[in-house]
């Protein structure tokens, strides 16, 4: 297993990993997605008024969804709770229960960077590439217009077994485009370049 063995309590990384299919490069890249895009999030739980209960339960719903998804049970733990009480309209307990919430999150993200951070390292000898592969992208294109979610991705995983001197982080994007369904994006930006 590429990722070290982890301290992270309440994070099971081998049920994680099972969730995307034994994939490790699968997992890391949600979880660096998870840490790129809870900080609104996080934000808008920050600012919990009674009167806005109904909407908080809401969002700690989404963060629950969010942190069940990278196998993250102790604080995924926490946002139930904290879901159930909002929707029981008990204020209180919702607010006592709120910041040690929000600052768990916050560590358990500092945490992932580093786990991730040593995931990169020791992932070393990734071969290198001037550029992503232009018929990968091509065939990436085609597959949009298509709809064709599976041929996307495994055009993408070929893209992913590098790393490239440029262009780098239009694989990153593409990856997370296929995933937010952003097909029209990806012809789009492709279009352009090829």
């Amino acid at each position: 297993m590429g990722f070290t063995n982890t301290d992270i309590e309440g994070l099971d990384l081998s049920a994680g990993v099972a969730r995307f299919g034994g994939n490790e490069k699968l997992y890391a890249k949600i979880l660096k997605t998870f840490i790129d895009n809870i900080g609104p999030h996080l934000d808008t739980l920050d600012g919990l008024t009674q009167e806005g209960l109904a909407d908080y339960a809401i969002e700690v719903h989404g963060v629950k969804g969010s942190l069940y998804g990278i196998s993250a049970n102790k604080e995924g733990d926490m946002a139930k709770d904290l879901e159930i009480a909002a929707k029981a309209d008990e204020y209180d307990k919702v607010l006592a229960g709120n910041e040690p919430f929000i600052t768990s999150v916050k560590e358990l993200t500092e945490k992932l960077k580093t786990l991730l951070d040593d995931y990169e390292g020791n992932a070393g000898g990734v071969p290198k590439k001037p550029e992503p592969d232009k018929a990968m992208l091509t065939q990436i294109l085609e597959a949009s217009r298509d709809f064709d979610v599976e041929k996307m991705q495994n055009a993408i995983a070929e893209l992913e077994k590098y790393k490239y001197e440029k262009d780098g982080d239009l694989v990153v994007w593409l990856s997370e485009q296929v995933t937010a369904f952003g097909f029209d994006k990806i012809e789009e930006r492709l279009a352009a370049i090829l």
